[in-house]
């Protein structure tokens, strides 16, 4: 029968041992300090391998940083060896990591160091100009070249939301703003470089972030130079005479930014450098909001040397249309002289020649250095600011 207390029959053999006087007894637990013993080295085993993982997440972050540049240079992907290939020691992959972490640092202080420059650079012509424009006409032109730049981030945003890596905006605008610094730097890559290595944080791809680096500056042109056919024959159809060869590129730009050839072309030129494929594949209408957003990046800008131009007696009519065509043109051509920073000389130039359509020739050249250095002030306040006390915020 059974045992109605446990609800189990007793095995035979353990009921006779149990029933057995001199019987050994039972065997209980194993004692309790081999126990940690055993789970300590499994602890500590499991602490080594979270070390060698946190070492292979920071020299892949290396990796990634020296791709970046890579990519934006337009060079090829590095192929590694088999000594590349094998894991450093813990030192040196430490060390390494310091190194790249200290040259972040440096090209940040080198951006900032080049911006400050260029803006003391003008101080003095900054100074003559205002004691002939009253001072709160300067300042209330301020304000439009903030809503453009905030424009030009929304390009950069819908560039990236089309190619397949959309971001918030808030982290959108700290990456932007942040790389808007790179352009003082001599060269057109630093920006760039700055934005796909940012992205990484916010998980784009260093493609897309190229490839919208490279976007984003041909639409600049496509939509400017456009923009300056229509405009600066009312107020300056000399200047676009004489500059007639830039309206050449028109049909070309537009022909490459339709999806049906920019996406294979992007691919294509990826496939030279021994890169994926883009994720998505740019769409007309996210290539068509991102140009609105550009036209709107060129109206801001002309309202603010309209501004300037107004308070100096120019036409108001005239000067509307000699800013924005202007404005339009200089960009356009600008993206040229990539050799020089932020476009500088050839820009300055041409919007010189288009603003002396409405007033002279020393208050055209006044309008454009005062239009340098509030473009400068503003891309300091905005980058320093998001560096500064913006927090990143991992999707």
């Amino acid at each position: 029968m059974t045992d109605a207390s446990s609800g189990a029959a007793p095995d035979g053999g353990d009921a006779e041992r149990a029933a057995a006087p001199g019987a050994p007894p039972a065997r209980g637990p194993l004692p309790h300090r081999p126990a940690d013993a055993a789970e300590t080295a499994s602890r500590s085993a499991d602490d080594a391998d979270a070390d060698d993982a946190d070492a292979d997440a920071d020299d892949a972050d290396a990796d990634d940083a020296l791709e970046s540049a890579e990519i934006a240079s337009g060079g090829h992907h590095l192929e590694h060896g088999p000594a590349e290939s094998a894991p450093a020691a813990p030192g040196k992959r430490r060390v390494r990591q310091a190194l790249i972490t200290g040259a972040k640092a440096a090209l940040l202080l080198a951006m900032i160091g080049f911006a400050g420059y260029a803006l003391a650079q003008n101080w003095d012509e900054v100074s003559e100009a205002l004691r002939q424009l009253d001072l709160w006409v300067a300042l209330v032109s301020v304000p439009p070249v903030v809503l453009a730049m905030l424009c030009a981030m929304q390009v950069w945003r819908s560039l990236l939301s089309d190619l397949g890596a959309p971001i918030p905006a808030r982290p959108a605008a700290r990456i932007f703003f942040i790389s808007q610094l790179g352009k003082y730097l001599p060269g057109s890559v630093w920006s760039i470089a700055t934005q796909m290595e940012l992205g990484r944080e916010y998980k784009v791809p260093r493609r897309v972030g190229f490839a919208v680096g490279v976007l984003a500056l041909v639409l600049t042109a496509a939509v400017g130079l456009p923009l300056a056919a229509v405009t600066l024959p009312v107020a300056a159809p000399d200047v676009l005479g004489r500059y007639w060869w830039g309206l050449l590129a028109i049909p070309a730009l537009l022909a490459v930014l339709h999806p049906a050839v920019l996406g294979p072309l992007v691919n294509f030129g990826f496939r030279l450098i021994r890169q994926p494929p883009l994720p998505k594949l740019p769409s007309t209408r996210g290539m068509a909001r991102a140009a609105g957003w550009q036209v709107l990046v060129s109206v801001c800008f002309g309202l603010h040397a309209w501004i300037l131009l107004v308070g100096l007696g120019a036409p108001t009519g005239r000067a509307l249309f000699a800013a924005i065509g202007g404005y339009a043109l200089a960009y356009a051509l600008g993206l040229l002289a990539i050799p020089l920073p932020a476009g500088a000389g050839v820009r300055d130039v041409v919007l010189v020649a288009a603003l002396a359509s409405v007033v002279t020739g020393p208050e055209a050249l006044l309008v454009a250095v005062l239009s340098r250095v509030a473009l400068t002030v503003v891309d300091l306040a905005l980058g320093c600011g998001f560096l500064a006390f913006v927090r990143r915020k991992k999707p």
